[in-house]
């Protein structure tokens, strides 16, 4: 049996969470050691499942792309990265747990970009590389797993080639932030493919993408399989059917430190689209 249906990105954020809040890696690294959720618009819906409450989801977030930039969400006003040891939340900034970090543990780190082969593809405005710059070369030394959930509206072409363009001191020009990019060939992704197998059993294909009207960014999947695990997965694609989109969380330009066209301007100097 097959069946079709269209995802925008909201709604993809919420399958990919219920997936990944579901994963047996996941639930133990919660239950039974350290399981930090990195900043990242998917990662809050994920938060939310694993949290069974809500979020201002549009303030768990670093850099973004926002109002048709590259930006960064000022560091006032960022929800910390939650992070769980035992089934409990601690209140804790995650890089002084590197060092306690090993096998079974878990970091959640969301992307930008994700191609065919699988590779992932992640932004850093940050001098010191951000979140990457912290974790992955220490995790990766202590055993520690990195899961990189992100949705197929991100999918381009190839990350091996993007990666080796940009910069913050290489590019010239920018309409927004000057970022580089790191290429990841061993992570773990989760995209609606990955949730739909897991959570239904099913083979997803991704069969087309785009969209207006609020459809912006969106994919079209077919999935494939015996009729009582496509008819659940249709059904319960139908419940998260009409997710709201994130609204926007924007600080002042006149006050960002991001390298930026639009760095130190003031309001009435901005760009219609970016007031």
């Amino acid at each position: 049996m097959q069946a079709l249906f269209t995802l925008t990105p909201a709604e993809s954020k919420r399958l990919i969470a219920k997936a990944v809040a579901a994963m047996p890696e996941v639930r133990k690294a919660k239950q039974e050691g350290y399981l930090i959720i990195g900043r990242g618009s998917t990662n809050a819906y994920i938060a939310e499942e694993l949290l069974s409450d809500s979020l201002e989801k549009e303030k768990y977030v670093a850099g973004q792309v926002i109002k048709g930039i590259f930006c960064a969400l000022d560091q006032g006003i960022r929800i910390q990265p939650i992070t769980f040891h035992k089934d409990k939340v601690l209140s804790v900034d995650p890089a002084e747990l590197i060092g306690k970090l090993g096998s079974g543990d878990v970091l959640l780190k969301g992307a930008n970009a994700v191609d065919h082969k699988g590779n992932i593809g992640v932004v850093m405005a940050s001098p010191v590389g951000g979140t990457m710059g912290q974790f992955y070369m220490a995790m990766k030394a202590q055993g520690a797993k990195i899961i990189y959930p992100v949705g197929l509206e991100k999918l381009i072409p190839s990350v091996e080639l993007a990666a080796k363009f940009g910069g913050r001191l290489a590019i010239d020009r920018s309409i927004g932030a000057k970022v580089g990019l790191a290429c990841v060939t061993d992570g773990k992704v989760i995209t609606e493919i990955q949730s739909l197998n897991s959570l239904f059993g099913v083979r997803a294909v991704h069969f087309a993408s785009g969209g207006y009207g609020g459809a912006e960014g969106s994919v079209t999947l077919i999935v494939e399989g015996g009729d009582d695990d496509v008819n659940k997965c249709v059904n319960f694609v139908e419940t998260v059917k009409g997710e709201p989109p994130l609204p926007a969380a924007k600080g002042p330009c006149k006050t960002c430190p991001i390298l930026c066209s639009f760095q130190g301007r003031e309001e009435g100097d901005l760009p219609v689209y970016l007031r």
